[in-house]
């Protein structure tokens, strides 16, 4: 029926609004009704039915102590998982470079047993590192001022089964190691052997043809110091740089000098607990 306004309207049908093109409903079908009690807002030529869902403050701090529970247990994983790797790859990378230093000093000073190198006591780990020095380009020598820029004499050692390890004082007796620190920080220090040459035993390493070890912590002064979880030792012999592998295997309940070969040949820190039985 027309309006005085000269507009039209449009009559309830059935307490329905017949569809119409523009309005938001199914425009396409001239059928398409809507329900009056539905219509939740209107805008010029737009009627729409949608409700606005939400979640009530209950429900959020639900979900954000869930969230925080699930992160508590395992982030520390994570992290755990990634300090692994780090350690690992530096093992590697550290072995790599030592061997490689020591080819290129054989080149061009001849093989290991032409070098004569002489006891710790007489200056033998001073005439070593004369020999790797050139090619040893990446780390610096470190001398003692107990701060974090060499080594912190004030830090206290460990042996993988926990026991005390008296490390800090041994490194600066008489100047019988050789100390160095690379530029992310980490740690390197070697000595002759007790011995003349490469032809006895030492005393932290009781194989034949031992000619200086090598301890390395791959995250210097930082924690925890202890050996087989960020401290490792390589051996020179006449050959090259080898695994530390004595007949002291890497157990839990051990020193963990031997801890370099596992990490090497298990890539993890994953050690047994106890030297087996039978063994």
């Amino acid at each position: 029926e027309p309006r005085p306004c000269g507009c039209n309207t449009r009559k309830l049908v059935n307490n329905r609004f017949p569809a119409r093109k523009g309005w938001g409903l199914r425009s396409g079908n001239p059928q398409s009704l809507l329900k009056v009690k539905n219509l939740t807002s209107y805008r010029l030529n737009v009627l729409t039915t949608s409700k606005k869902i939400a979640f009530t403050l209950a429900e959020t701090l639900i979900t954000l102590g869930v969230i925080g529970i699930v992160a508590a247990m395992t982030i520390p994983t994570l992290i755990s998982g990634y300090q692994e790797r780090v350690t690992v790859t530096k093992v590697k990378k550290m072995y790599s470079l030592l061997n490689q230093v020591v080819k290129l000093a054989e080149v061009d000073n001849g093989p290991i047993l032409t070098w004569n190198l002489v006891s710790r006591y007489n200056g033998g780990s001073q005439k070593l590192y004369n020999y790797i020095k050139p090619y040893m380009k990446k780390a610096k020598e470190c001398v003692e001022d107990n701060s974090k820029n060499c080594f912190n004499t004030n830090l206290k050692y460990y042996l993988l089964d926990g026991s005390a390890w008296d490390l800090p004082n041994t490194t600066y007796i008489n100047n019988e190691y050789v100390r160095l620190i690379f530029s992310d920080g980490s740690l390197l220090w070697f000595r002759a052997d007790y011995n003349d040459g490469c032809t006895g035993t030492d005393g932290d390493y009781p194989e034949k043809d031992t000619c200086a070890l090598f301890w390395y912590d791959v995250n210097g002064n930082s924690q925890p110091n202890t050996m087989g979880k960020d401290i490792f030792v390589y051996v020179l012999r006449p050959k090259g740089i080898f695994k530390s592998a004595d007949t002291r295997d890497c157990y839990l309940n051990g020193g963990g000098w031997t801890c370099t070969k596992w990490v090497m040949e298990h890539d993890n820190l994953d050690y047994p607990a106890s030297k087996p039985a039978e063994d």
